[in-house]
């Protein structure tokens, strides 16, 4: 037992060592190579956005096609909203911090 115990921690650290060191080693992309950072690229250029990349206009809810809006419905069988008191709040005294 005392073995698997010993070897689970060992690939465990080893496989955190692995994680936390990958970012390390990473190749951080270089921008200032890119067309676009040359000082005679023209944005005018750029193809507009399309697809996906376009946000959609949201559109409202229609209530309309809702069971309650139907003749139908019965108000009356609704529950009732249950009445609570707001709990009083603790204001944090700043006096008593200190600044990083």
């Amino acid at each position: 037992m005392e073995f698997y115990m010993k070897m689970l921690t060992s690939v465990t650290l080893s496989a955190l060592l692995v994680f936390a060191a990958a970012p390390v080693f990473a190749e951080k992309p270089d921008f200032s190579k890119t067309n676009a950072a040359k000082a005679s690229y023209d944005f005018s250029q750029n193809k507009p956005a399309s697809g996906n990349q376009l946000q959609r206009a949201s559109s409202q809810h229609d209530f309309s096609k809702t069971l309650a809006a139907t003749s139908q419905y019965d108000f009356s069988k609704n529950q009732p909203a249950i009445h609570s008191e707001p709990q009083p709040t603790t204001q944090h005294d700043f006096s008593k911090t200190t600044a990083f």
